[in-house]
């Protein structure tokens, strides 16, 4: 078990001021800074690093480790399994930080926990990131074998077809996840709050702005969180979430069947694919 966290993401996006000003307004996020025409925005718990490009791109999606001695353990894991590491693309984390990328593209970054940010801002950890992918298995290869994640759950199609995989970087049942899709593209951002009072209060901040929850309020089956969901400026889907599972390390992994009741408890699915 890796042991970090999802600690900051990089999203590409065409459209920067308005994607700025959706995560400072929507997402309660401040403290602008601008690094060579790059944006960064921090709030508690939450930090984004936004850069000009095509949208819908994870540009990297950085894990924490708890210190020093932890990441050097994590990178020798790395080096060991013959992932090819590189410099850290991160204006966060510091020198000690490295990156690897994965079969789509996609940059994960390593690095060491930084001091949290105090504010008022609702609660809203950065919790997980979600790709879209048309080589499902090459990817779950990729992060189980080599990275270190483990897998908590794989929904399938009656046919055994993959749809979507859920894999753990510490005890909480997924920090990061996998869904089969027609392109390769970033799918979603989750933030985890500290209640279900919590959702309804992003609810009804989302309301105050005619911000519109496209699902939920629901409760996933993989995780068994409470979720709402809104789209950025880009369409990204943001996930506000809670109650998110947490697994023993000798959890086994867990099977489910491609069905609405899966993906939504309570009511309708949001199938990415049929």
């Amino acid at each position: 078990m890796l042991n970090v966290k999802l600690h900051h993401l990089s999203f590409s996006t065409d459209q920067l001021d308005r994607m700025v000003t959706f995560y400072r307004d929507q997402m309660g996020m401040t403290d602008i800074e601008k690094i060579a025409g790059d944006v960064i925005l921090r709030a508690k718990g939450r930090i984004m690093h936004f850069v000009e490009g095509p949208k819908n791109g994870l540009n990297y999606a950085s894990y924490a480790a708890p210190n020093q001695a932890a990441l050097e353990s994590i990178r020798q894991l790395h080096e060991a399994a013959g992932l090819e590491l590189s410099a850290s693309p991160s204006p966060i984390f510091g020198a000690e930080a490295y990156s690897l990328t994965d079969p789509d593209g996609n940059q994960m970054v390593f690095g060491v926990r930084t001091n949290e940010q105090e504010d008022n801002s609702m609660p809203a950890r950065m919790q997980h990131v979600v790709v879209a992918t048309t080589q499902v298995q090459q990817l779950i290869d990729f992060y189980s074998e080599k990275v270190g994640f483990v897998v908590s759950d794989i929904v399938r199609k009656e046919d055994d077809v993959i749809t979507s995989c859920f894999m753990r970087s510490d005890n909480e049942h997924h920090s990061f996840a996998v869904f089969l899709g027609d392109a390769s593209k970033l799918d979603h951002n989750c933030y985890e709050t500290s209640c279900w009072n919590d959702i309804r209060d992003w609810a009804d901040h989302f309301s105050d702005s005619e911000t519109t929850i496209f699902w939920g309020p629901g409760r996933h089956g993989p995780g068994n969180n409470l979720f709402i969901m809104v789209r950025d400026p880009d369409g990204n889907a943001v996930e506000l979430s809670a109650e998110m599972g947490e697994v023993p390390e000798d959890h086994a992994t867990g099977n489910w069947a491609h069905t609405e009741r899966t993906l939504n408890y309570w009511g309708k699915g949001m199938a990415r694919v049929e």
